[in-house]
């Protein structure tokens, strides 16, 4: 079947394919960088940033406790305002900080993430009791607060930041595993392509000398040979040339010899 091809078809046909190969490579390449930049950009943007901002929700929580505790201890009342101006500052922060991680939070740790907040209001709560017993120089009443309320939510709410932590933890994993299989995805296709395109190219480097190269080689050779044999022929036809003018040159010697025996004979014959 490929025999009933033209030579221009069966050129044209793989410099086609290898045009179309080159330009699903080019298509597969952006598709795999694509990919490759939505699975990045989701790590770095949403997990990354959100563990981020869960640590300084966790910091945050540290210092107001730490902050309070040193409240119950503070012996001055400017010392026990500045805490409190402190704890209120940090609080803001938490609070921004509890915002902006709304938006990293998945439908499934939705639930967490609102008992969270409740943990906070509650621990915001028991702050404001046990500041105000240690403001009133209830120093017992003050670390009960301290041991029990403040302690209980503050430390349900870092269970809740730890299991957080953790779904953002296994969210990262699998988008990693995704990245590296993006990437192996695209060196297989690369590969693939390049095999293609290559198969191609000695498809037709090897039409071409098959079906060119080879032919013009052998009629370059007929031609010598065919030049070869006429040089041949022109010199036997000029040594045949040569020969036949010497021939030519002695018959005329010879004709202008026998016209003076003739003319000799003439005139003897006249003369008799």
């Amino acid at each position: 079947m490929f025999k009933n091809i033209s030579l221009k078809h069966r050129l044209i046909i793989p410099v086609a394919l290898l045009g179309i190969v080159a330009l699903l490579s080019n298509i597969l390449s952006i598709i795999n960088i694509r990919n490759v930049n939505s699975s990045a950009s989701n790590i770095a943007d949403n997990y990354m940033d959100g563990q981020s901002r869960l640590a300084e929700i966790c910091q945050s929580y540290m210092n107001i406790h730490k902050m309070s505790l040193s409240h119950i201890v503070a012996t001055d009342y400017n010392t026990m305002i500045t805490l409190v101006q402190q704890i209120k500052e940090e609080e803001a922060l938490l609070d921004d900080g509890l915002e902006q991680f709304g938006q990293y939070v998945a439908p499934e740790e939705e639930g967490v993430y609102k008992e969270l907040s409740n943990d906070y209001t509650e621990f915001k709560h028991a702050l404001v009791r046990l500041v105000c017993a240690s403001a009133d120089s209830k120093t017992q009443e003050a670390y009960a607060y301290a041991n029990e309320e403040v302690a209980v939510f503050g430390s349900s709410a870092e269970q809740r930041i730890v299991t957080l932590d953790e779904a953002f933890t296994a969210r990262t994993q699998e988008a990693r595993q995704e990245l590296s299989r993006v990437y192996l995805t695209s060196i297989v296709v690369t590969c693939i392509t390049i095999a293609a395109g290559m198969m191609l190219v000695i498809a037709a480097i090897s039409i071409i000398l098959k079906n060119v190269v080879k032919p013009i080689k052998n009629m370059m050779q007929t031609l010598q040979g065919s030049s070869e044999r006429i040089n041949s022929v022109v010199g036997d036809v000029l040594g045949k040339t040569r020969t036949s003018s010497k021939s030519t040159k002695n018959l005329h010697s010879l004709m202008e010899a026998l016209s003076a025996a003739i003319q000799k004979v003439a005139h003897n014959a006249s003369k008799i």
